[in-house]
């Protein structure tokens, strides 16, 4: 059996989306005797620049005689690997990121694709959108909740008291400060309730921003609540605490907070109708047109007049070992980097 080496360069990062897939999937691929991992170490860790340099100069020579295995964006280019997939949105909407992030990933990407021995995708549309920019073997294996969401032992609920809020008396938004997840509309459409309903039910915002997206151009009506980056154990009691999630992105790749409210036991989604959230979801969410604030906003009022459907998630088919499973398949059957 040929070995595997993991790309590690996402360990020096804050645990976001990408960075949580590669984490849960990375830890289970790595229980086999065959796999190894390569992290940055040395000059070559401490910044994003030579972490980048680290997987662009080093990272290839370390995985020779191996295949190679990257779960983040942060990739070799024009090398045989395993690639995982979350999103083409610099690609398809390079709008949405910086001029600096568009210039040097997009082609990254492109060059990643072209040279890919095999694809994961994290959802079945994200795989139906690889298709047609690659033209080799795409398997799925989709993001999961964290044990962390479906123990509620481990939440903490101190947040609501730190924040200010109730149990079911607030609505709750989760994700980065990036034009794509619609927080402007968002705002303005929470803008438009009345300022009692505003007071009496406040939307708990939890995210930052990043370099790598352009200025959402956000201003936030009064009956916000700014959280920031928090703890799993501080989000899972904000999930489970909430009047309703409330999700408007213009898209996704896959959308992970959907599963982790409904392992930690949301009762109600409020969110964009996406193919993807649909894939996840089903009948169990109210669905809003995220170009639309009037749209919006009356899902908001749904939410708040306990009018929505009761979350319904299948949290079998979100698996992290079986999504490891796959993934680990997919290298076994891809070649290895020539030595």
């Amino acid at each position: 059996m040929t070995s595997i080496t993991i790309n590690g360069a996402f360990r020096p990062q804050r645990i976001t989306g990408q960075q949580r897939y590669a984490t849960e999937i990375a830890d289970r691929v790595l229980a086999a005797a065959h796999v190894r991992e390569a992290v940055p170490a040395g000059a070559w860790s401490g910044s994003a620049a030579r972490e980048w340099a680290w997987t662009l100069l080093r990272l290839p020579s370390m995985a020779r005689g191996s295949t190679l295995l990257s779960l983040t964006s942060r990739a070799p280019v024009g090398m045989s690997q395993v690639l995982a997939v979350h999103d083409l949105f610099v690609l398809t909407h390079p709008e949405w990121y910086s001029r600096r992030y568009v210039m040097t990933h997009a082609p990254a990407l492109r060059a990643q694709l072209a040279s890919a021995a095999a694809v994961v995708a994290v959802s079945e549309p994200t795989a139906e959108d690889v298709a047609h920019h690659y033209d080799g073997e795409v398997v799925v294996a989709p993001n999961a909740p964290s044990a962390v969401f479906a123990d509620p032992s481990r939440a903490d609920h101190a947040i609501l008291d730190r924040l200010g809020v109730r149990r079911d008396g607030y609505l709750l938004t989760v994700g980065s400060m990036d034009p794509r997840k619609n927080l402007a509309r968002l705002a303005h459409a929470f803008g438009t309730l009345p300022a009692a309903t505003r007071s009496a039910f406040p939307l708990v915002v939890v995210g930052a921003s990043a370099t790598i997206y352009r200025d959402a151009g956000l201003t936030w009506p009064e009956g916000v609540r700014s959280a920031g980056y928090v703890t799993d154990e501080e989000l899972a009691a904000l999930y489970r605490g909430s009047r309703a999630v409330v999700f408007p992105s213009q898209a996704e790749g896959f959308g992970l907070p959907l599963v982790e409210a409904a392992a930690a036991g949301a009762t109600g989604v409020v969110i964009s109708d996406l193919p993807v959230f649909r894939w996840i979801c089903g009948d169990g969410a109210a669905y809003v047109d995220p170009s639309s604030i009037a749209s919006i906003a009356q899902g908001l009022e749904r939410a708040i007049e306990n009018g929505v459907p009761a979350m319904d998630v299948d949290l079998e088919r979100f698996d992290w070992d079986a999504s490891a499973a796959t993934v680990s398949a997919a290298c076994d059957r891809a070649p290895a980097v020539a030595p």
